[in-house]
């Protein structure tokens, strides 16, 4: 495990433990204004947020761990959600809703309802939060689709092997042109492709 690897788990690990005190000391106004931010830097960036401090991703790859050793596959995410009549009022429900809880800087978020709610999410490939449900996700998604600093499929070693194209957790690897390439807008820099790649053409 390399040195960005390390720093992702335990930002990851702290993300999710002050998510929750935030949450419990009723310091939600400080937590989204963070998110905000985050949101921002994603023009430079990337989704981050998403990779590095994202509550929902640190159990989401505990629980899909878990999954894993008791030979349990994840949910498909229902095709339904993929539908831009689904997906765009859905987007737009979100965005409605993120705008007003900055006007009052409130989240009436309460712990047992996340205990609940985050190992169900979690029962579907992490597609369906991070490219559909997440309204964070969908503000991040806009400013992140073309930045400077963006993961990159060197072709000239590409095989074409498909490998991180199975392995993406939110469909961000497209094959167009018959040459894979990382779509901005949908990576959150979790680097599974660059670890499951054979031949090193992932270049972060």
């Amino acid at each position: 495990m390399n040195a960005r690897r390390i720093i992702q788990v335990l930002t990851l690990l702290v993300s999710i433990v002050a998510f929750f005190a935030f949450i419990k000391n009723k310091k939600e106004s400080i937590l989204l204004l963070w998110i905000v931010g985050f949101s921002l830097s994603s023009m430079i960036f990337g989704r981050i947020f998403c990779g590095y401090f994202c509550p929902f991703h640190a159990f989401d790859k505990g629980w899909g761990y878990v999954l894993d050793r008791l030979n349990i596959k994840k949910i498909k995410t229902p095709k339904l959600f993929t539908k831009g009549f689904v997906y765009y009022p859905i987007s737009a429900i979100l965005l409605a809703l993120i705008i007003l809880k900055i006007s009052s800087l409130t989240i009436p978020v309460k712990i047992p309802f996340l205990i609940v709610a985050f190992p169900i999410l979690a029962l579907f490939t992490s597609d369906l939060w991070h490219n559909y449900l997440c309204p964070f996700g969908l503000i991040m998604r806009l400013p992140s689709i073309k930045r400077p600093l963006m993961p990159n499929i060197d072709n000239l070693s590409c095989t074409n092997c498909n490998l991180c194209k199975k392995t993406c957790p939110t469909d961000a690897i497209e094959l167009n042109n018959e040459k894979l390439e990382i779509i901005g807008s949908k990576c959150i820099l979790c680097y599974e492709c660059e670890k499951i790649c054979k031949f090193d053409s992932i270049k972060i």
